[in-house]
């Protein structure tokens, strides 16, 4: 589960939250009785102010749909009221299975169907030679990563590259073949500097922390140690600098870059549970006892960004 936020649109950022939740519990992915995020913890996650996720809290509460218990935190209701428009949400689903199962007699998958009704609704894209994408991230597990989310999203061919290797894959007879350069703001400067010489658009995304994981600390016991391994020293800046914005205060933690051995072989000494990120976690799991829980978190795509993505690549078509 994912909160996705576009903060491009004029629908207010609580109001997207709520009907986020609200969503999730249609899909049966939150169920009665689950405990939500404080407030602050969520905001500083999705990195908006603390107070539009309590207006969007109260709303649910005076709704029925959440509950406040006092000391303990806000729950999914566990007698939820009933929906008027729940008949025709489910007819809406019924059309969706529809289409899913006509897609399936003639041959087609989930993703295919949705390629076709995104491309024809959203994108308007013509039937030319789809955009070819060239995304890059430091390491091979988030390069993987995006370049699916991003396949998805969209009709482009996209291509993952390392970092490391983008100033031998732009040569002057791979370069043509490579309509738009994506990646992280993270690594923006560094990728324009190999490719806008070579005249090639460069467009940055903006990435926001997986709900997962803030799902699991936010219901971990008061005191529980927490070891973050990153993939680099950046990495650990930019973790400490989400949990420190979130107001984590329930749980003890301590990040590390998984290069950094010392420190991590101390910090695995003393954890209770530990998360990995993306790019390291296989690597970390053959490192910890199997009495110790080993959590994967990383960044997704930000909806604004996927947003812009998309609107430039219509406009190409």
């Amino acid at each position: 589960m994912e909160f996705q936020l576009n903060k491009q649109t004029e629908f207010p950022i609580y109001q997207q939250l709520k009907e986020q939740i609200k969503y999730f519990l249609l899909s049966g992915e939150l169920q009665p009785g689950t405990k939500l995020p404080p407030p602050k913890d969520l905001a500083g996650y999705l990195r908006i102010n603390k107070n539009t996720v309590i207006v969007a809290y109260k709303e649910l509460e005076k709704e029925g749909v959440i509950v406040t218990k006092h000391g303990q935190g806000t729950y999914v209701a566990e007698n939820l009221p009933p929906d008027p428009g729940l008949e025709r949400k489910q007819a809406l689903l019924g059309v969706a299975r529809e289409a899913l199962a006509k897609a399936r007699d003639l041959g087609f998958g989930a993703e295919e169907l949705f390629t076709v009704v995104f491309s024809q609704t959203v994108l308007g894209l013509g039937t030319g030679r789809a955009t070819r994408v060239l995304f890059v991230e430091c390491n091979w597990p988030d390069v993987n990563f995006y370049v699916g989310e991003i396949t998805r999203e969209t009709e482009a061919q996209v291509e993952g590259c390392l970092l490391g290797d983008l100033e031998a894959r732009m040569d002057d007879k791979a370069a043509p073949e490579v309509d738009l350069v994506v990646t992280t703001f993270f690594h923006v400067e560094d990728v324009k500097a190999i490719c806008e010489p070579l005249d090639k658009k460069v467009i940055a995304i903006m990435v926001a922390p997986e709900m997962a994981i803030l799902m699991q600390i936010g219901q971990m016991a008061p005191g529980t140690r927490v070891g973050f391994v990153c993939g680099s020293q950046s990495s650990v800046e930019s973790i400490r600098g989400s949990l420190g914005s979130g107001g984590i205060r329930h749980i003890e933690y301590e990040c590390v870059s998984f290069d950094d051995r010392e420190a991590l072989a101390k910090m695995l000494a003393r954890a209770d549970v530990v998360a990995g990120c993306r790019s390291v976690a296989a690597e970390v799991r053959k490192l910890v006892p199997p009495s110790v829980p080993v959590l994967e978190f990383g960044n997704v795509l930000e909806r604004g960004s996927t947003a812009l993505l998309k609107q430039y690549l219509g406009e190409r078509g």
